[in-house]
């Protein structure tokens, strides 16, 4: 009895180490999709960023995205009278390559949502890593016009 007591004791022990270990994993679990890697969570982002020294997970991401925004927006050279939100999603491949560009834009503008999409297949992007290992990447950002006029 006193053994089988030591042996169910150690499998606890066993048991408890396994769930505070895969605990640690579970923010990037919620981040990981597949082979697809959320693009705050990689060693090396595909696109340049000056966030590389920033260790507060919350201020990083909002580097990331800004860095991404403005890359975008540099690259949408007409003006647009837009005053809602859009949004912009998109996958960067193994090699560098960017598939399933989505955007949503409330309200709907298609124009914007097609210039947008057009600027994501022109950013300059490489490939990326994640635990040296190379990965797909999805980016994701909010895009607002250089010039926000409302309607009259």
């Amino acid at each position: 009895m006193k053994l089988k007591l030591i042996y169910l004791t150690f499998i606890i022990g066993i048991l408890n180490i396994s769930i505070i270990h895969s605990q640690s994993d579970l923010k990037l679990v919620k981040k990981k999709n597949g082979k697809t890697v959320h693009f705050t969570m990689v060693d090396k982002t595909p696109f340049e960023s000056d966030c590389d020294g920033i260790s507060d997970e919350k201020e990083r991401t909002q580097c990331l995205e800004k860095s991404l925004r403005n890359q975008i927006l540099n690259l949408i050279e007409k003006d647009y009278e837009y005053s809602g939100e859009m949004y912009v999603w998109f996958t960067v491949d193994k090699k560098g390559n960017v598939s399933d560009i989505a955007t949503k834009g409330y309200p709907s503008a298609p124009e914007f949502e097609k210039e947008i999409k057009n600027a994501v297949t022109e950013l300059n992007l490489t490939k990326s890593t994640y635990r040296k290992r190379k990965v797909n990447v999805r980016c994701y950002t909010r895009v607002l016009p250089k010039v926000i006029e409302p309607k009259k």
